[in-house]
């Protein structure tokens, strides 16, 4: 499929943000008011869950993490845990629950279950395979990370953070964040990368880059960066003297975001409690099958790094993307993830390796917040400030079923949601509630609904 490269594309494809037009920050947020700085983290992991061996069981304060379960990492982290369950993708469903059938609802549904995962919306026409016949084009709106973060346009130096592991294909199927209708935005799977484009013209006040290659290399990434935006803003100033006037506005813009780049390449002195450049260590192939855990860690650790030298609040995490089929030979697993869901439930074998799978994908969610609860924040820790958010596309992998999707939240975004809780919805409420409280929580405590309006009722129950 034949993808139309805009400059926002063209700079994106080499590892920099491009900044979206800047809106206004609600002001009268209690937690701006009140100093907080709420941080949103999506983690998705493929595939579906196994959800007799899933843990978490009971009701509100008095819930309980069986050991042995997926969950079983989980349990240190208990109090500040929100275990949800009856959460669905509704807006994948046509017709829609409470609104008109809607002939355009394409893809199937993993696809589906990436698309509308931040969106909320629908998928475009298109003819992106997804086995079975169904086809689709990308999300057809924003994602919600994306739609904080032009609100936030401004407050730190970098919007977003885009970081995948092992994500070795191409399509919906490998995108949580959109810029907007057709516009995903690259899900970067080399750490390394992710490294130059967040810390490369970092300093810090303390301390040092971890060795005199890794500066020399960054400071190469650096240069090449400016050299390319030189060209481009040379290029472009040509050009408009040939536009007309409708034209020259239109990329008298895009010569603006090239100068909100270059403004992202000025050299920042980082300093701050809990502020620590990453370190990288050697290279490594971020796409080989043996270095997925090592990829994973690195990109939870410049992640975390990020959000505690406050150069970014909003990042998304997708392991493998949806239909992943990632082996994991570290756990006695050489076979293909993706083919494994589809196989019944009579096969008690497979299901065990299905168990540790998650339980692996459960390890490193738990790794993440152990590092953000480590970091002291005011009176509370990186992950009090936070809201950290475990999802996948479907709920169980031989059925594709979008209904109870698997969300568990950690961290309460500054006090914003009450933890420690399983929070049972029944009826089901459509995630679409979610990205609301999500949004509420950042300090976009005005708005009451996101993506498809005929299944958003507001931000979700119980939260608060």
């Amino acid at each position: 499929m034949s993808i139309r490269w805009t400059r926002r594309r063209f700079i994106q494809s080499m590892g920099m943000t491009v900044p979206a037009v800047a809106l206004p920050v609600l002001q009268s947020s209690p937690l701006l008011a009140a100093g907080a700085t709420p941080r949103l983290l999506v983690f998705f992991s493929p595939n579906g869950t196994i959800y007799p061996h899933w843990g978490p069981t009971g009701v509100g304060t008095a819930y309980t993490i069986s050991t042995g379960s997926i969950c079983e990492p989980l349990i240190p982290f208990k109090a500040k845990l929100n275990i949800l369950q009856g959460v669905s993708n509704l807006s994948e469903e046509n017709p829609l629950p409470s609104g008109p059938a809607d002939p355009v609802n394409p893809g199937n549904r993993h696809m589906k279950g990436s698309g509308h995962c931040l969106t909320g919306v629908p998928l475009l026409p298109g003819t992106q395979s997804g086995g079975g016949g169904a086809s689709s084009g990308y999300a057809g709106g924003i994602s919600v990370d994306q739609y904080i973060a032009n609100k936030m346009m401004g407050q730190t130096k970098f919007p977003s953070i885009e970081a995948g592991v092992g994500m070795k294909d191409g399509g919906v199927r490998q995108h949580l964040a959109y810029a907007g209708s057709n516009q995903p935005l690259p899900t970067e799977s080399d750490p390394f990368k992710i490294f130059q484009r967040i810390f490369g013209s970092a300093t810090m006040a303390t301390s040092t880059m971890p060795n005199a290659a890794q500066q020399q290399a960054v400071a190469q990434a650096l240069a090449e960066k400016k050299s390319i935006l030189d060209y481009a803003a040379q290029d472009l100033t040509t050009l408009m003297a040939r536009l007309p006037g409708d034209e020259k506005v239109r990329l008298d813009r895009h010569m603006q975001s090239i100068r909100e780049i270059e403004m992202q390449l000025v050299p920042t002195a980082l300093s701050g409690a809990g502020c620590t450049m990453p370190t990288m260590g050697p290279t490594i192939d971020p796409l080989a099958t043996a270095n997925f855990p090592a990829a994973g860690k690195l990109q939870m650790d410049i992640i975390v790094a990020a959000f505690a030298c406050g150069l970014t609040r909003i990042a998304t995490l997708q392991w493998g993307g949806s239909t992943s089929e990632q082996q994991f030979p570290w756990l006695g697993i050489n076979q293909g993830h993706h083919t494994m869901s589809h196989v019944g439930d009579s096969d008690l074998a497979n299901m065990a390796n299905l168990v540790k799978i998650n339980n692996w994908y459960a390890q490193q969610f738990a790794y993440l917040i152990g590092k953000l609860d480590a970091i002291q924040e005011g009176a509370g820790t990186l992950l009090d400030s936070s809201v950290v958010g475990w999802t996948n596309e479907i709920s169980k992998g031989n059925t594709h079923d979008a209904h109870n999707i698997p969300w568990i939240l950690a961290g309460s975004a500054g006090g914003y949601f009450r933890t420690g809780r399983l929070i049972q919805y029944t009826p089901e409420q459509p995630h679409n509630n979610l990205l609301v409280s999500f949004m509420n929580a950042m300090g976009l405590t005005n708005e009451t609904t996101f993506g498809t309006k005929a299944v958003c009722t507001g931000p979700l129950m119980g939260l608060v």
